[in-house]
């Protein structure tokens, strides 16, 4: 690095010489050229200057001529001949004075030469033709002064410019009116400026506008040229001289020096960038080199792979840090020794000596072997060695090059993997569930456990019988549906998915299982299906049972009822039985009395006939009520259970003075339901409503309301059933309790009423619970609400099942 650093310098002494010379040389260049460049300025100054004085005097010149014919004119007013002549010399002697005239006061032309101009025209005016504004300011212009006046450009239908001066006509202060003289533009350059300006310069005249007007040569003007410009005032107002240099031709000799010497710069430049490159090359190969070997050193330092290099004659010539390292052994205590080697174990020096002539011979496997080597402290390490040839650079084998490496872990973690998945293969087989894991995408059975095997062999088919689809064949839609479905997506995002869990029935073994099944991906990286089928024939048929208990135990809660509702009943019934007696003899004694006729007898048959029917749906709806039949689900229609519950509980409910009101909206939708199971809830809970409110003495300041409300609603896709008394409501510390079984909070109840209630609306995948009323902060009764979804899930049991 420090001699780079040292070329480095030594390269930039010419170089900034270089550098120096290049600066100096440009700025001699820069200071010639702008000395030039002055020059140039400074004689374009100087001509134009000139050429402006040269047409400024001759100007002057005819305009003292004009001033003399006018004196002339103010004497001799009357003398045409005069005037005629004396301008036609002058246009004769000044060619860029293309026409003159005598206007009088009133601007009328008098005397014009020529006379077919078409300016004279122009320079005229009357009252139904004015004289243009340029003329006519400088007319008043002379008229107002008493001097000669220029007017500013004027054009004719070419387009051509000219400038007409009015020079005053007096005579003894009186103004008579002027002799104008139209000058040419283009006229004014070619006569009046000296020949040897046109021949060196570009001469051009030109307006405020930077238009060109007149000019010595038709060359464009190039964005080299210097050139230099000034006004011709007075004479000529909006008109300006411009002299353009024409491009010096170039001095052969310095311009000649002026390359030489850049090309030898650059030829300098080029030589010292090709020594630095090479010197840069060969500092870049010298410093790979180091970072070679030093990187080299610093792999073999780090390296865990011990390196060992044997000669032919099977001494050792090299061992790396890392052997040293594994072994416990110095570089010099295993340099140049022969077999037997000091790390070889007493018990393996046989073995260890029949592989180092293996090796020796070439033979030593290409797989390597698993040897043990012994540490300097005697312990013991399980190894893998790797042999082969060692080339020199002329393809001669000087040895032989031999890699070792602990295999003491991995060897151990394989002891425990295998250890483990005995254990795991173990659990699997005693587990009293089957357990199969199915390739996706060719149905083919990848593992099944001993209880699979005993029930399906290891046929693929039992899994897709556990799976409900059915028997296993090449056209099999369930298994070309499952292949096609997953065929394209990737397993990780079939794998994230949570398990789907089903029951399953199997006519050939005549057992239920709880089959749960997740795609999982298998170890060589296919997608896969893992099944586990749980034999749950036993649960089945205890929920069976423990359904039938249910039924029957919902069977005498409704008996219980009637039971208790005996005396009300036979009350109810009593009422239109005893009418239908009186109707009876009553129409007997008519009969007797030979009163009989249509009109007497039709009216007591009617109240006869309404009094049975009452009767009659009394006792039809205790049938339906206590009837035993299995519980089924149907659409029923929400008014009809409500009817036939209110029905029935209002007989309680007189019997208690108590009023039952029932609130329903009108478009209620059907509802998938048991109605039995429904009527006898709602029955239930309308009864405990008023016998709540029964002898209930409010406390002062409340109001009492002997009224029971059932009122329902339907909230987005459920019903709602709300029952609300006026009682005194329900303890905080027991509101928990209450579906309790066998807790009750009347003297003779049994407990197990809102129990059954809530074992029906949960069987029908509804809620029920019970909140206390609140006015102003005072307990004022409470609601038991019912919520029943409106789509209830028919495949899910039976409907009084628990």
């Amino acid at each position: 690095m420090q001699g780079f650093a040292e070329s480095h310098y030594y390269l930039l002494v010419p170089l900034v010489s270089i550098v120096i010379f290049l600066v100096v040389m440009s700025l001699i260049l820069w200071s010639l050229n702008r000395r030039e460049t002055e020059q140039q300025q400074d004689t374009l100054y100087r001509n134009v200057a000139w050429a402006q004085q040269q047409i400024r005097l001759n100007m002057l010149a005819i305009q003292d001529q004009i001033s003399s014919l006018a004196r002339d004119t103010a004497a001799k007013p009357q003398d045409i001949a005069h005037f005629q002549n004396t301008a036609s010399e002058l246009m004769q002697n000044h060619a860029d004075i293309v026409f003159m005239n005598w206007l009088d006061a009133s601007q009328r032309p008098k005397w014009a030469v020529p006379a077919d101009s078409p300016f004279a025209s122009r320079l005229q005016g009357s009252a139904q033709h004015p004289m243009e504004d340029e003329l006519l300011v400088a007319f008043r212009a002379a008229r107002d002064s008493r001097r000669s006046a220029y007017s500013t450009l004027i054009y004719d239908a070419s387009g051509a410019s000219y400038i007409v001066v009015q020079v005053p006509v007096l005579r003894e202060r009186e103004f008579l009116g002027t002799i104008s003289a139209v000058y040419s533009v283009e006229g004014l350059l070619i006569h009046e400026l000296p020949q040897e300006l046109g021949d060196k310069f570009k001469v051009s005249f030109i307006d405020t506008h930077n238009n060109e007007l007149a000019t010595t040569s038709t060359r464009p003007p190039l964005p080299r040229d210097v050139s230099y410009e000034l006004l011709l005032d007075p004479p000529g107002h909006s008109l300006a001289v411009r002299i353009y240099s024409y491009p010096a031709v170039g001095n052969f000799v310095n311009n000649t020096l002026v390359w030489l010497i850049a090309g030898l710069s650059c030829f300098v430049l080029w030589s010292l960038w090709s020594l630095w490159r090479h010197t840069r090359q060969r500092f870049e190969a010298q410093q790979a080199l180091f970072n070679e070997t030093s990187f080299r050193r610093a792999m073999e330092n780090s390296i865990v792979i011990g390196m060992r290099v044997l000669d032919l004659q099977g001494h050792i010539t090299y061992v790396n840090p890392a052997f040293c390292r594994m072994t416990g052994w110095d570089e010099p205590d295993l340099m140049n020794r022969a077999p037997p080697y000091p790390y070889w174990p007493k018990d393996d020096i046989h073995e260890m000596q029949r592989r180092i002539d293996m090796t020796l011979r070439g033979k030593a496997p290409s797989h390597g072997f698993e040897i043990r080597v012994q540490r300097k402290d005697g312990t013991i390490f399980y190894a893998r060695m790797f042999v082969s040839p060692l080339v020199d650079a002329h393809g001669r084998q000087t040895g032989w090059m031999s890699s070792l490496t602990d295999i003491s872990e991995p060897k151990r973690a394989r002891e425990e993997l295998a250890a483990a998945h005995e254990r795991f293969t173990t659990v699997l087989e005693s587990l009293d569930a089957s357990v199969s894991v199915l390739a996706v995408d060719k149905a083919e059975l990848l593992f099944a456990n001993r209880y699979y095997r005993q029930l399906f062999g290891t046929r693929p088919e039992g899994h897709l019988e556990l799976s409900g689809g059915g028997e296993l064949s090449p056209t099999s839609l369930d298994h070309i549906d499952m292949v096609d479905a997953f065929a394209g997506l990737p397993a990780a995002s079939l794998t994230d998915t949570a398990a789907e869990t089903q029951e399953i029935y199997l006519p050939a073994h005549q057992k239920w299982f709880e089959v749960r099944r997740q795609y999982i991906q298998w170890v060589d990286g296919h997608l896969a299906q893992l099944q586990v089928a749980t034999d749950i024939t036993a649960r089945r048929h205890a929920e069976e049972l423990a359904r039938q208990e249910e039924e029957r135990l919902q069977f005498t809660g409704r008996l219980t009822t009637m039971g208790e509702m005996a005396s009300s009943l036979a009350h109810e019934l009593n009422q239109p039985l005893a009418a239908i007696n009186n109707y009876c003899m009553g129409t007997a004694a008519l009969v007797r009395a030979g009163r009989t006729s249509p009109e007497t007898l039709l009216p007591a048959l009617e109240k006869t006939s309404q009094q049975a029917v009452r009767a009659g749906m009394i006792i039809k709806r205790i049938r339906a009520f206590v009837k035993r039949s299995e519980p089924k689900r149907q659409p029923s229609s929400i008014y009809e259970i409500v009817a036939d519950a209110v029905g029935l509980a209002e007989i309680e409910a007189r019997k208690r003075r108590i009023r039952i009101v029932t609130e329903l909206p009108a478009g209620l939708p059907q509802i998938n339901v048991d109605p039995v199971l429904i009527e006898q809830v709602l029955m239930n809970l309308l009864k405990n409503a008023a016998e709540a409110m029964h002898g209930y003495t409010p406390p002062p300041g409340q109001r009492r309301d002997p009224t029971v409300r059932l009122h329902v609603e339907r909230r987005d896709k459920s019903i709602e059933f709300q029952v609300s008394d006026h009682g005194p409501g329900v303890d905080e510390a027991t509101i928990e309790r209450l579906f309790e079984p066998f807790f009750s909070t009347k003297s003779d109840g049994m407990g197990m009423g809102l129990n059954i209630c809530r074992s029906i609306i949960e069987s029908h995948h509804g809620r029920l619970w019970v909140e206390n009323n609140e006015v102003d902060g005072v307990r004022n009764g409470c609601t038991f609400c019912i919520l029943l979804p409106l789509e209830s899930d028919t495949t899910s049991g039976s409907g009084g099942g628990l």
